[in-house]
């Protein structure tokens, strides 16, 4: 089967940021089909070009075990106006390319994409012209991430037009794929078959936590941290990932020379987490730089617990799915979830855990698995064999390939009747 993806922001394991389609499509391909990733070559984390060193070519094809990524050149940006830009750059651009594409080869399933939903749009126009499934992944609730995070009324202009495009796409698409565990329950809302939906949340490739790569980089990182107990955050420093309550947690903690915050990425709040916690005088915090995906399992492997904090919105009511979760477990890090534990969705329980919103209950969790090393190991266990079970990229390809063969069976009954 031939699988084309639309997501302006998939990244390689070779760069940094989420590499959920690359994951999920390098299981799909060892079961024989053909995937393609349409991504920007624009890194937008990093905020700099990753595959072309000059503005001559438009498009790069590169293969990286198995999945193809088609690379589009789009303009580098700094503010939303840039950004903007960008996106309609890569909107064109991809378009054009795959309009072409399909002339040669067409697809059997395209996916197309948010964050931005105009990638979802390309997918449903060439789905159209190819005469093949289209299945819609809404990763976030667009635009009531928005609405939700007070950035814009719902009743604003640029929400309803976003909101009616959201109900277009649930309309043309013959399956749509949400993150969140009670996100079906936004579609419902919509007024949308539920039996479309697909929960397929982040996971995580395992094998990547059996064969370690040494990174140098790491090994900076750990250099002065040799004899600590370290309690890592990975990921982007902004305003949704709510770290000001980590930096509070921790000059609670100073009274213990070996508790050590180590904050790994960057984001647009880094700078003013770094002034808060020089303004303490904090010792107990390193901040570290952004590193490629694929040095991530060398790192966790040398901490002894993680650490998350998520914002109080409503929009949490429908779940979340974070790469970084599912990346500690398989590490067997314990999770410190600064957040309601309402919030935990489908981890709630989960060994390991530990969600809450008092400062007080996260400071003696960490102050208790770091005086009890039993009940660190054996969470540790629990928490590696629950995302094996659960969130293995293995797992959830096949939760995937299951209902794509569904729908092809379907179709040929239908063929049949008629």
């Amino acid at each position: 089967m031939n699988i084309w993806i639309f997501n302006h922001y998939a990244a390689s394991p070779l760069h940094v940021g989420g590499t959920r389609h690359y994951d999920l499509a390098k299981q799909l391909c060892k079961r024989g089909h053909n995937v393609t990733i349409f991504a920007s070559s624009f890194n937008h984390f990093l905020k700099e070009e990753m595959i072309f060193k000059d503005n001559k070519r438009y498009f790069q094809m590169e293969t990286i075990n198995g999945v193809n990524f088609m690379w589009v050149n789009t303009p580098s940006y700094r503010g939303s106006l840039g950004r903007t830009r960008n996106i309609l750059s890569y909107t064109i651009k991809c378009f054009q390319k795959a309009k072409r594409d399909c002339e040669l080869e067409k697809p059997d399933l395209i996916i197309g994409s948010s964050v931005h939903p105009l990638a979802a749009v390309i997918g449903y126009l060439l789905a159209k012209k190819a005469k093949c499934r289209f299945y819609f992944e809404e990763r976030d609730l667009w635009p009531q991430t928005f609405v939700d995070f007070g950035k814009v009324s719902a009743k604003n202009p640029l929400a309803v037009a976003l909101y009616k495009l959201e109900k277009f796409l649930y309309d043309k698409a013959d399956r749509i794929i949400v993150l969140f565990d009670k996100a079906q329950n936004y579609v419902q809302s919509k007024g949308t078959d539920h039996k479309k939906v697909i929960c397929l949340p982040n996971g995580v490739d395992l094998t990547n936590y059996h064969q370690f790569k040494r990174s140098n980089s790491v090994d900076r990182i750990f250099k002065s941290l040799e004899d600590k107990f370290v309690i890592v955050y990975t990921g982007s420093h902004g305003i949704a990932n709510h770290l000001e309550p980590v930096i509070e947690l921790f000059s609670k903690l100073e009274d213990n020379p070996k508790l050590h915050l180590l904050l790994v990425g960057d984001g647009a709040k880094k700078k003013e987490l770094m002034s808060l916690a020089n303004e303490k005088r904090m010792k107990n915090i390193t901040f570290a730089d952004s590193i490629p995906k694929f040095e991530i399992p060398y790192l966790l492997q040398r901490a002894n617990m993680s650490i998350i904090s998520i914002m109080d919105s409503p929009l949490y009511k429908w779940g979340f799915s974070m790469n970084k979760i599912y990346d500690y477990m398989a590490a067997g890090l314990p999770v410190i979830m600064m957040a309601d534990p309402g919030n935990e969705g489908s981890l709630m329980n989960v060994p390991g855990i530990k969600a809450s919103n008092v400062l007080e209950e996260n400071e003696r969790a960490i102050r208790h698995y770091f005086n009890n090393p039993d009940k660190l190991k054996h969470d540790s266990r629990l928490l590696k064999d629950y995302v094996r079970k659960h969130y293995s990229w293995e797992v959830l390809s096949d939760k995937l390939e299951k209902h794509i063969y569904q729908d092809i069976d379907k179709e040929e009954a239908d063929e049949k009747i008629i």
